[in-house]
């Protein structure tokens, strides 16, 4: 799905050290100690920044052990189908993003109307997401699925579907949409993240436990 952001990554870096060596530097030493130094530089300024660890490690860790590891069992156990499951569990997910209107209409300065637009916008990302992650968590039986995908898409952003600079951006990102599609069910394959599955079609055990707890109540 970012395929075309790595992609216009990858033209922005050219471009830079196309201009580099134009300008008459080349690829010594020297040019490599400081772009080395410019990645440390970056990767400190963000292992202090609150802001950051708020975004790529709390909140990833908290909302998939909330949502998805909490939640989705629990709608499972208590009869909703799996189809069911991933279009209401993003809602609530979503709407545990609406304190950022606050963050946007206060701290940065936008109006009602602009900020209203943003947080829709973004409650709608949320939602495509969540089907997405809880899909995950449904399909492979393991949160790693989820959290991994959360990180990237916090550190991501929206992925980009074309640019001025490039029409082969919208390429890149066709051919990563197919490619997504293509590897969504193989790669998810529960195997692939659990070593036992006891001939269950619901990894986590669920319409066992319901088995065991429907019988203890009768005996």
């Amino acid at each position: 799905m970012y395929a075309g952001s790595l992609f216009l990554k990858f033209l922005l870096l050219f471009g830079s050290w196309r201009e580099h060596m134009y300008s008459g530097g080349g690829l010594s030493f020297d040019s490599c100690k400081y772009a080395t130094q410019r990645f440390v530089a970056w990767f400190s300024a963000m292992s202090r920044n609150v802001l950051a660890w708020r975004n790529y490690i709390v909140a990833p860790l908290t909302e998939e052990l909330v949502f998805r590891a909490c939640m989705i069992p629990l709608l499972l156990c208590g009869g909703f189908k799996p189809y069911g499951v991933i279009l209401i569990c993003p809602i609530f997910f979503s709407l545990a993003h609406l304190n950022h209107f606050m963050e946007i209409y206060a701290k940065q300065n936008y109006r009602i109307k602009k900020a209203v637009m943003v947080i829709g916008l973004q409650l709608g990302y949320t939602v495509v997401f969540g089907s997405y992650a809880s899909f995950l968590f449904i399909r492979t039986g393991h949160l790693i699925a989820p959290l991994v995908a959360h990180i990237c898409c916090n550190f991501m952003g929206l992925p980009v579907l074309f640019s001025k600079r490039s029409g082969l951006v919208s390429i890149a990102f066709i051919l990563g949409l197919l490619g997504f599609l293509w590897l969504l069910f193989p790669m998810t394959t529960p195997d692939f993240y659990n070593d036992r599955v006891d001939n269950c079609s619901c990894w986590q055990g669920y319409c066992s436990w319901s088995v065991r707890h429907s019988s203890s109540m009768y005996m």
